[in-house]
């Protein structure tokens, strides 16, 4: 099966001249802005970083308002809004929304207000499973509202007619891993529970639905067994980065320079569990209070049609 990126294809096309100009001018020197509600998405900027070395990196961990899995759909859009917003104002050529609750209920929303392309979770997700299931039983495990949303589901039976698509909310592993707890009886115990009713249905292949789970990796592979077909889309989120960078201005050629971290929480407790989960050593993080910011990041960057 071919990968086929259509959100982006269908945000160019809708781009001015002018916001044309601007773009490739942004994808010629920008950088890559990858946003999460915490230091989940840190699992997709290891994959964006592993396939494109050389591309200046901002990362927004927005640990004050997490977690997202349970929040009003509103306060996800809003969210979303103003970190683009900060992102695209920090000179990103491409925002990653590294986290699949503002992936489902807001990056579909957003995607036409910036003058930047949004890449997120769910239709990379959705490709990379339908790609290794050979019975097309799929199981997706994912915060609350991402199960609500229905999006994997939408995502994935547009690509497999055939589809049956079991989706299973989690509440209780986001905390865990902000936490940085991602073992024990407690994370096992846990993981049992959710993932039961996918493996009595029969599924062969389990989708992250979250970019928190693949820190609890070997748990989830440990209770799934052998047979089962775990996805992170990760991997092709950061194969769709690199193609929304070469359909713009190319690809960066200078020396690869450290991420830079941002975070609207504690910065130190950020730095903490980014060496503790990812055993990185960075930086400080700046911190960024988005909500006291005043309204010009909830506006975002609207192409305007006199552009």
């Amino acid at each position: 099966m071919r990968a086929r990126f259509i959100p982006f294809i269908r945000f160019f096309g809708l781009l001015s001249l002018a916001a044309k100009e601007e773009y490739n001018r942004r994808m010629q020197h920008g950088s890559i802005g990858i946003f999460d509600s915490g230091i989940g998405g840190l699992t997709v900027a290891r994959a964006i970083m592993e396939a494109l070395p050389n591309e200046p990196i901002t990362y927004f961990g927005d640990t004050a308002r997490a977690p997202y899995g349970d929040r009003p759909r509103e306060q996800i859009i809003r969210f979303a809004r103003e970190i683009v917003s900060f992102l695209s104002r920090r000179g990103a050529a491409v925002a990653v929304a590294a986290c699949n609750t503002s992936s489902a209920l807001a990056v579909p929303l957003i995607t036409g207000e910036f003058d930047i392309p949004i890449i997120g979770m769910i239709d990379c997700g959705a490709l990379a499973a339908a790609e290794v299931s050979g019975s097309h039983r799929i199981g997706v495990i994912a915060t609350a509202n991402t199960v609500k949303s229905g999006a994997y589901r939408a995502a994935i039976e547009r690509l497999l007619v055939d589809a049956v698509v079991i989706e299973q909310a989690c509440p209780a592993l986001v905390p865990m891993v902000e936490q940085g707890e991602v073992s024990g009886p407690r994370v096992v115990e846990a993981i049992s529970g959710y993932l039961a009713p996918l493996l009595d249905a029969g599924v062969d292949t389990i989708v992250y639905g979250c970019t928190h789970y693949p820190f609890l990796d070997s748990q989830i592979r440990a209770v799934a067994g052998p047979s089962i077909q775990l996805v992170d889309p990760a991997v092709r989120v950061a194969k769709a980065a690199k193609a929304a960078l070469l359909d713009g201005g190319g690809l960066s050629h200078g020396s690869p320079s450290p991420a830079h971290y941002v975070t609207s929480g504690d910065p130190e407790r950020f730095a903490d569990l980014v060496h503790a989960l990812m055993g990185w050593e960075i930086d400080l993080p700046e911190h960024v209070d988005l909500a006291s910011c005043g309204s010009s990041y909830r506006e975002g960057l609207r192409r305007q049609a006199t552009i």
